[in-house]
């Protein structure tokens, strides 16, 4: 198993002109930052131990990351890992494109992959595409993702989904009955 040489990833970064005192300095990177996105992406496809693709995985959460993308997908296809998996949905999430809709809402769709989709369903959500939508409210009945297609159907900003919430004021589980009542209410402004 190939694990993450630490010393050598901070002496590449110092390398590419970006002073770092440790590892973890990798994980305070910013847009302005892209540069360190090609070494950030050769480490994640080169290790092996998925704590070590993990933490890479996290550091490539940036807005406007876009090129990580294909890469993040090729990941998360080929791992088994479910915490490895969520951490890449996290990623994606947080680098906001919209330009790979087709395969978020294929992996959000697929129930094999668990809790993992969670974060592709935010990613969905923050896009507002129409498209996501038919999806989106199919997945209100599931219960391994119910609470963040209700935050992902409150970004929509669209009155007329509070009818596919109201139900769920109801549910077994207090923080989905609680996102529910949030979103109705956040809704219900815009009437």
């Amino acid at each position: 198993m190939k694990t993450l040489n630490k010393d050598r990833l901070i002496e590449d970064v110092r390398n590419v002109g970006y002073e770092i005192t440790s590892i973890d300095d990798l994980m305070k990177i910013g847009t302005k930052d892209k540069n360190l996105l090609p070494l950030l992406l050769k480490y994640l496809t080169e290790v092996d131990d998925e704590s070590d693709k993990q933490f890479l995985v996290r550091c490539l959460g940036v807005k406007g990351f876009k090129e990580a993308m294909p890469i993040l997908l090729d990941e998360y296809e080929k791992s088994a890992n479910q915490n490895l998996k969520w951490a890449i949905g996290n990623t994606i999430s947080l680098i906001d494109d919209e330009g790979n809709l087709p395969k978020l809402m294929e992996v959000a769709g697929d129930k094999k992959n668990g809790m993992s989709r969670q974060m592709f369903i935010i990613a969905i959500g923050q896009t507002k595409n129409s498209i996501a939508l038919p999806l989106l409210k199919s997945l209100l009945d599931d219960n391994e993702v119910v609470g963040h297609v209700i935050m992902a159907l409150a970004k929509y900003q669209m009155p007329e989904i509070i009818s596919d919430l109201q139900l769920l004021e109801q549910h077994p589980v207090k923080w989905v009955r609680n996102e529910a009542k949030k979103a109705i209410k956040k809704l219900s402004k815009l009437i």
